[in-house]
């Protein structure tokens, strides 16, 4: 039998951006900590070398706001502790849920880059604490910007940890990447099961943990790991500067197992050293049973996720115009990020909601994502106005003085040319447009909002114009649409046109079909009875369930227990607390719909039922059927009411497929869940990035959920923490709101949710098909008003070769050299991409990494370059063109 003979030991903080303390306060309170640890390193420099204080920093944001904000001489003491690995740097911004974007992820690894580039800082770990997941794509995107391992300190509250414990394998991402990855303990262990607080403590529990180590026939190591925080406060809590005195004092009384302080840094050290060779490898899917939680507060992911989708669009735009600023560029990634964070509020956030400490830390969550929303549409409108300038000729709508009199636009006049429009394409493949018109604000508002946000809304008209947003779209002939066809990262200059009825299109009482499809409503459920496909000719909604397709299903728990009767707390337990699969969850869809006449519409025929459900004071359906590309729109507004009893609301979506086969997008990588995921991680759940699919042998059927992540595979699965996927049916299930957790996250939520569903059917199953419809429908055109501007003017910034295989994402290079390229491999096989300028003058182009860190020179003919996509995975380059040679 093997023997334990050290534990190794950190001393750290875990970060919650909030939780225990106002989200402002906790910034200025974590250099605080810094602070705190760097006297504590310099107190102890003469202790036995085990026992000399070490800190471990988490994550990167918290030191770059050190560094930024400590005076020259505290910046230098924190270097010199870092170089002599005394304090460690974890790469990652924060520690995420799986909202995050591809776009984001990248973006967030930047604080690490400046640290290293402007302070020389040594990072090579990454430590993701609490969060019970971490998306795939971390397995390529860390090693390639040379982070050497990863440590996961799972907290199995409401979740659970890959079996087995413990153990350290090598995580192989999608495209490749290996990272040496320590499968470990919570960071609570140390202190409550390994007794670290005392050596009296210590010697009551540790040898019982040792010897049930020692006695596991999966555990190779010689070693315990145990990560400590305060234990005053394990979140967000200082340095605890009594751990030098204890682990010298253990070890100079001789017993065992010796103790060690370590960072993250020198642990990872040690694995690679003595255990890297005999690591298994694993490949999948860390797949987080706390996704669950963001669906507590429907309303602003939503925002988040839809201002997220607008983040590669503002970095094309400002690789294009210098008129936005690249620090508010960042200032809204950060924002953006920030609601991606896995705290979400105060720890009393369900047992007193309406406290103010509970109050004031949600309003600051929901300001990142707020904050985000305003900053890039802002930067949008200002992007699009300076180029819209500079390709026209035209001062564009915003910038256009109108004059006004006694209430009244006394510039406008009635003259066509004022009806022009600069569409702009920020997608890397070519695609059909279709929209109405952005109402006309007279050129006064909004200034500094984009329009488009307020066009094809169900939910929000435009303010100055109200119900106009609903009733632009009600008869053919009668109104205007903007409708052009545009290539890869193209634009061009349009005028509205008349709407024409398709011959196809047909609009009776209860059903709307054209050139693709059939559908019917069902009176009864207000979901459909038919969901007809004329190209395959084949029905692809299931009958024969008990919901129908696009039904409304509202859930609650029949128990006086309540959020007990799902998890029961128990901090005793390894796995703090009892799951229930025996949960008496009750469900019903609606009690009574009106289903109104149907719509001919210039860009979509529609049905629209009103319905009376529990839950919400009203729900509005509305199916649309577009004139212009082969999809189904489903958009539904629920007027929900407050409830703080554990609730949930789902979407059924049952298809009439045999043998299903499920594949989703998490964080940008198409996989097939349960064979690509790790063994251990969430089944229940899964937080999506663009879609969902299902297919048989004939038929795939792809959902886009625009504004609800969260869905679950087969049916409801709720509540039955599963160890494997095994699916009930052909069956997707969107779960946008429930508040099941007992802290954290939101109690309740009310008022008018707006949650989109975009569907499509193909003859197979085609990743790349599949994210680029779901891209077009999370990315919308960028749209600007330029009166007077010709319609004969179009272009492209960018080309490539072939198209819609990748999303190629373009921006200014961070140090101000070149343009970076960056391409997201939509497909399981390697890809060649040819990148190509329509101006002329590139020079020299470069490999780099994520983080713009350059590497091999590329070869440049004809304006040209040629790279190489690794399958599902990240390649990026640096593209410096003649007058940026030398800078």
């Amino acid at each position: 039998m093997k023997r334990i003979k050290t534990v190794y030991i950190i001393s750290h903080t875990h970060t919650d951006i909030g939780y225990t303390d106002h989200q402002s306060a906790l910034f200025r309170q974590h250099s605080e900590f810094i602070d705190r640890a760097i006297d504590l390193c310099e107190a102890t420099a003469d202790y036995p070398t085990e026992a000399q204080y070490r800190w471990t920093c988490e994550v990167a944001s918290s030191v770059e706001r050190f560094v930024r904000s400590r005076p020259a001489s505290q910046v230098d003491r924190f270097l010199a502790l870092n170089a002599a690995g005394r304090i460690a740097v974890g790469a990652m911004a924060y520690h995420w849920t799986p909202l995050l974007s591809p776009a984001a992820m990248v973006r967030s690894l930047y604080p690490a880059m400046r640290l290293r580039s402007d302070y020389g800082v040594h990072i090579s770990s990454a430590m993701q604490c609490d969060v019970d997941g971490v998306s795939w794509l971390w397995a390529d995107l860390l090693p390639a910007i040379g982070v050497t391992g990863l440590t996961m300190s799972i907290n199995p509250y409401r979740g659970a940890r890959p079996r087995p414990w413990f153990n350290a394998f090598w995580w192989e991402g999608p495209g490749g990447g290996r990272l040496l990855t320590y499968n470990g303990p919570h960071y609570a262990y140390g202190l409550h099961f390994y007794g670290l607080q005392s050596v009296d403590d210590i010697a009551e529990t540790l040898p019982e943990v040792v010897q049930r180590m020692e006695e596991r026939d999966d555990y190779p190591y010689d070693f315990l790991y145990a990560q400590v925080t305060h234990p005053a406060l394990p979140d967000n809590g200082g340095p605890y500067g009594a751990l030098s005195d204890i682990i010298r004092d253990w070890n100079e009384s001789g017993r065992t197992p010796r103790l060690e302080f370590t960072t993250v840094d020198g642990f990872l050290k040690i694995l690679h050293a003595r255990y890297a060779d005999q690591s298994p490898t694993l490949r999948g899917d860390w797949t987080d049973w706390w996704a669950d939680g963001v669906a507590s507060s429907a309303f602003e992911t939503s925002l988040n996720r839809t201002t997220e989708a607008l983040l590669p669009a503002l970095d094309l735009l400002a690789s294009q115009a210098s008129d936005v600023d690249s620090a508010l560029i960042e200032e809204a990634y950060h924002n953006v990020s920030l609601y991606d964070e896995h705290t979400w509020g105060a720890f009393n956030s369900i047992i007193q909601p309406y406290a103010p400490f509970t109050r004031a830390q949600w309003n600051a969550k929901a300001g990142f994502a707020y904050d985000g929303y305003a900053l890039v549409n802002e930067l949008l409108a200002r992007a699009g106005r300076q180029i819209t300038c500079g390709i026209t000729g035209k001062t564009p709508e915003g910038d256009v003085w109108r004059h006004w009199r006694g209430g009244r636009d006394r510039g406008a006049t009635g003259d066509a040319s004022e009806q022009r429009f600069l569409v702009i394409n920020p997608l890397s493949w070519s695609r059909r447009i279709a929209l109405p018109p952005p109402p006309d604000s007279g050129g006064s508002a909004p200034y500094h909002i984009l329009e488009a946000q307020f066009t094809e809304n169900y939910r929000d008209a435009y303010p100055q114009n109200p119900g106009e947003g609903h009733a632009r779209t009600t008869e053919a002939g009668d109104a205007q649409s903007l409708q052009v066809a545009l290539p890869a990262f193209g634009y061009a200059v349009i005028s509205p046109s008349q709407g024409a009825t398709p011959p196809a299109a047909k609009a009776t009482d209860g059903v709307i079909e054209n050139r693709w499809y059939r559908v019917e409503i069902d009176p009864r459920t207000g979901g459909l009875l038919r969901w007809y496909d004329r190209e395959q000719g084949r029905e692809l909604a299931a009958a024969d369930g008990p919901w129908r397709m696009g039904q409304y299903v509202y859930e609650w728990v029949d128990d006086p227990r309540g959020r007990e009767a799902i998890f029961k707390t128990d901090f005793t337990r390894m796995r703090y607390g009892i799951p229930f699969r025996d949960t008496p969850f009750r469900r019903r869809g609606a009690t009574g719909v009106a289903v109104a006449p149907p719509r001919m519409g210039a860009l979509a025929s529609s049905l629209e039922a009103f319905l009376d459900v529990p839950g919400a004071r009203s729900l509005r359906i509305r199916y649309s059927l577009p004139h212009h590309h082969k999809a189904l729109y489903i958009d539904m507004v629920v007027d929900k009411e407050r409830v703080t009893d554990p609730e949930s609301i789902y979407m059924i979506f049952p298809f009439a497929l045999t043998n299903p086969i499920f594949h989703l997008d998490l964080n940008g990588v198409a996989l097939e869940p349960e064979v690509e995921q790790l063994p251990g991680s969430c089944r229940d759940w899964y937080g999506v990035q663009r879609w969902a699919e299902v297919a048989d042998s004939d038929t795939s059927v792809v959902l886009v959920p625009v504004d609800a992540p969260l869905v679950q595979v087969g049916g409801i699965t709720t509540g039955r923490w599963a160890k494997r996927l095994q699916p009930d049916a052909a069956t997707l299930v969107s779960w946008p709101v429930q508040n099941h957790w007992t802290t954290n996250f939101k109690a309740s939520q009310s008022g008018e949710l707006l949650f989109r569903y975009r569907l499509t059917s193909m003859p197979a199953y085609d990743p790349a098909a599949a994210s680029r419809f779901a891209a077009e429908q999370l990315t919308p055109p960028i749209i600007v008003r330029a009166p007077g501007a010709s319609t004969h003017v179009t272009g492209q910034f960018l080309t490539v070769e072939p198209e819609g295989v990748a999303d190629v994402q373009i921006k200014r290079a961070a140090n101000g050299k070149g343009l970076i390229v960056r391409a997201f491999n939509f497909t399981p096989q390697p890809q060649e991409l040819t990148i190509h300028s329509p101006l002329a003058g590139l020079k020299i182009a470069r490999l780099c990494s994520p983080i713009e860190e350059d590497g091999a020179e590329l070869e440049v003919a004809s304006d040209s370059i040629a790279i190489s996509a690794p399958p599902r995975a990240l390649v990026c380059a640096r593209m410096i063109f003649e007058e940026e040679v030398g800078r």
